[in-house]
């Protein structure tokens, strides 16, 4: 369901001229705009960021509402207070549900976004034990949904956390993977509706029960977990099964059976057979976590492997992640296969900062 900002105003908007006052370094596009009967509404995105739209609802004679989907991006709802925000002071009105204790920053910060994504997952999961379907209220692609059945082939279930569905179905957007219905499917669901419109519904919403997490660190070098539960692990090793006898099976899917088993979450910890299903991971086209994870495994070593700084240098040169980026400036630091080249290494630990990296940042800064 959409977040709403109310930000009162009679002006006039332009909407070609609010984009050049915002001065984004990636700028908005109008997907269209249409006039209605007590007003107008446009709808817009953000071509490097957004996986689903934005609309702004012009209602006479002194209304505008800004809407975002609560299964936004992350990047998004940090955008959507400097929208509201810059819409006011554009249009010289006032946000409604802002006062002089409150500014829009302080309401919508990244509490609230958590609290927005949890209760949209929490909705997700409730209608999901009842309907087959949960629509993206303003999809990028259309009628496009979210099934059981579309997250199971993400290793994901309805008692997975929060995060984790909430990230595939990110994943799913961001790649146009998610099943789009078509209009005679919807006219048929929208009589089926019908009929179950009085019908009473005692739903328990599924319980995420962990199992097992593991820490990582955002880009910023905030702390997260991705936490397992049983039935996680179940789906996970079921879907290896598929993949060995021919099914296809996306590589993030593929690196997270390589993390259950480097991790030993639900089974047994192995470092050869997270390895294996690394690489395999790699192969199907993860060159940003499974290709890291392999460097990690190799620069620590664990059950059934052996520390390797060469292997880890050789596997953090196949990703395309910022941290993997820091890694290869501690190996040339540090020289782990040469003569130290302190050079090289501010070379990659300026590519990592420049990626926004924390610890490339931290290196930079100790040079000044």
């Amino acid at each position: 369901m959409p977040s709403n900002l109310r930000i009162h105003s009679a002006a006039p908007l332009h909407f070609a001229a609010f984009v050049r006052f915002i001065s984004l370094d990636d700028t908005l596009e109008l997907l269209f705009d249409t006039p209605t009967a007590h007003g107008h509404v446009w709808y817009f995105y953000s071509p490097s960021s957004s996986t689903t739209f934005y609309t702004l609802t012009y209602q006479k004679p002194h209304t505008y509402i800004l809407s975002m989907d609560d299964l936004a991006s992350v990047e998004d709802y940090k955008l959507f207070p400097y929208l509201a925000d810059s819409l006011a002071h554009f249009l010289e009105g006032s946000i409604e549900e802002t006062s002089r204790e409150n500014t829009i920053y302080q309401l919508l910060n990244e509490e609230w976004m958590e609290g927005a994504i949890a209760d949209e997952i929490a909705r997700l999961k409730g209608s999901l034990t009842i309907f087959p379907k949960y629509y993206i209220h303003q999809s990028l692609q259309g009628a496009a949904y979210v099934s059981v059945d579309t997250l199971s082939r993400f290793g994901v279930t309805l008692t997975s956390a929060t995060p984790r569905i909430y990230g595939y179905i990110q994943y799913m957007m961001q790649h146009n993977l998610l099943p789009v219905s078509t209009a005679e499917e919807i006219k048929q669901e929208s009589q089926s509706a019908l009929l179950k419109t009085h019908e009473e519904y005692d739903v328990d919403i599924p319980q995420h029960r962990s199992i097992g997490r593991i820490k990582s660190w955002q880009l910023n070098g905030e702390e997260t977990f991705e936490s397992y539960s049983r039935e996680d692990v179940d789906l996970l090793l079921l879907l290896a099964n598929n993949y060995l006898t021919g099914e296809k099976v996306e590589g993030v899917v593929l690196n997270d059976i390589g993390t259950i088993y480097q991790e030993g979450i639900g089974v047994a910890a192995d470092g050869s057979i997270a390895a294996e299903w690394f690489m395999r991971a790699y192969n199907e086209g993860d060159s940003l976590y499974a290709p890291t994870n392999m460097g990690d495994l190799y620069r620590k070593g664990g059950v059934h492997i052996k520390k390797s700084l060469a292997k880890a240098l050789e596997y953090y040169r196949k990703s395309t992640d910022p941290y993997a980026f820091y890694r290869i400036g501690q190996a040339y630091e540090e020289g782990w296969v040469d003569t130290p080249n302190p050079d090289k290494a501010m070379i990659w630990y300026k590519k990592a900062a420049e990626a926004g990296h924390h610890l490339g940042i931290k290196k930079l800064n100790e040079q000044k």
